[in-house]
């Protein structure tokens, strides 16, 4: 991640104070991780301001701080605003210090309340911060800025491969492309069933046999799986895997349903689950806005993401499971297992069948309105005692933080995107950078 560092002042007021304030705030940025362009000086003049944005934009930067280091005049930071609105931005004043048993100011402190007026008049989308460089809180917050700025850069590019399109008339999963790349960022490629099990068919074996051959490290395999149906499996993953590369896709969605799951004969549970875990977002049943929850989730907590259907509570506990997809970094290797798809006339092939590990997790899914999106979010824990959904399908049970009648009441499609730790506050940043509404879904209200 990189982000532009302003350093803003007052030619009378960059006291000694003032600058040991910017040296402290850019050093536990840095000691953080975070790779800072500084401003090659303080800014104190319009002219400054716009220099210190070409140079922004000139190192694509992921998001600007604009560091009121001690009283400034508006036209700079205006100036700013002007010239890089477009980016994620955050507003960091400084209050008082104590030296020598006495409080000292710079004036950042009246610079903020006096900026955040012109923000607030503006409709100008900017975080706002609030404190000393050397409290841990305030730093966890900047912190937190530029992971988020970068992952909303990540999505703005984007892109998501989409085999078919939604399956079985979902109508939730169906989305407005050129809203969702202009409001969120990801470029839809669509691909052809045909084009996938075209090349499936048509791989050279040894391309199969490693394939097989990762899977089997992966996962334990049922005796009761045919090596036809492996093989298979195996291509289908090995060609979505070629053309995401070829593409150069973040993530792909598989319309699994029939083309793959009836006529072909192989449910793409198991090639997804595996792509997942080579670090490609991966779904099914063509939801892409669940597609592009997961993507999210995954930018944020740089972590591999599922999803599952919501498919039954009791109490506050949620129990989220796909047909036959999970990633199998989501299980401890030992409970991990691949067997034959359960008997349905409409499903062909092998799926996974193992639950989740236990953790924290974060469970996301974007929706479209007219004209907007809207993220719902809400948090949980999986429990140790997750069982199987109808004693085979991949799942997890969620004890829900809040309340799961307004869980219920907040439905806006069975598919979420869900992953290990809690992000919400993240997502909750993500909101006010981009300005899509943040809703908990187990708020009680």
């Amino acid at each position: 991640m990189k982000i532009g560092f302003a350093v803003l002042t007052h030619d009378d007021y960059y006291d000694a104070l003032a600058q040991q304030l910017t040296h402290q705030a850019i050093q536990t940025l840095t000691d953080a991780g975070i790779e800072l362009v500084v401003s090659d000086s303080p800014l104190t003049s319009q002219h400054d301001a716009v220099q210190s944005s070409v140079s922004f934009l000139g190192q694509d930067v992921d998001g600007v701080i604009l560091f009121l280091s001690s009283w400034m005049e508006c036209p700079v930071p205006m100036t700013l605003i002007q010239e890089l609105g477009h980016l994620p931005l955050m507003m960091w004043g400084v209050p008082m210090v104590m030296i020598d048993g006495i409080r000292q100011s710079t004036g950042s402190y009246v610079s903020f309340a006096m900026f955040q007026g012109v923000l607030d008049r503006l409709d100008q989308r900017c975080i706002r911060l609030l404190g000393a460089p050397d409290d841990p809180e305030t730093v966890r917050q900047a912190v937190l800025f530029c992971q988020v700025s970068a992952a909303a850069k990540k999505m703005k590019r984007s892109r998501i491969g989409l085999v078919g399109y939604s399956a079985m008339s979902i109508y939730p999963g169906t989305f407005d492309h050129l809203l969702l790349r202009r409001k969120i960022g990801p470029e839809i490629v669509h691909i052809d069933s045909y084009s996938v099990i075209r090349r499936a068919e048509n791989l050279d074996e040894q391309s199969v046999e490693n394939q097989i051959n990762w899977l089997r490290s992966r996962s334990r395999i049922d005796d009761r799986v045919p090596d036809s149906a492996i093989s298979r499996a195996a291509a289908v993953t090995v060609a979505l895997q070629q053309l995401t590369q070829e593409l150069d896709l973040d993530g792909i969605n598989v319309k699994c349903q029939p083309e793959f799951s009836k006529e072909f004969g192989s449910v793409a549970c198991v090639p997804v689950s595996s792509l997942a875990d080579m670090g490609v977002v991966s779904s099914c049943e063509g939801d892409i806005p669940c597609s592009v929850s997961m993507l999210l989730l995954h930018f944020l907590s740089g972590q591999t993401t599922s999803y599952g259907d919501s498919i039954n509570h009791v109490d506050n506990v949620l129990t989220l499971s796909a047909c036959g997809f999970m990633p199998y970094s989501f299980a401890d290797e030992k409970d991990r297992l691949i067997c034959p798809f359960m008997p349905h006339p409409g499903f062909k092939g092998i799926q996974n069948s193992f639950v989740a590990r236990s953790g924290k997790m974060t469970i996301l899914r974007i929706t479209e309105g007219v004209g907007s999106y809207k993220l719902l979010l809400m948090t949980g824990k999986a429990r140790t005692d997750s069982q199987l959904r109808q004693g085979i399908m991949p799942s997890v049970d969620v004890d829900i933080d809040g309340s799961m009648l307004e869980v219920v009441k907040r439905y806006n499609g069975q598919h979420y995107a869900f992953g290990y730790g809690d992000w919400s506050e993240a997502v909750d940043m993500y909101g006010r950078i981009t300005g899509i509404e943040v809703e908990q879904m187990a708020e009680k209200q």
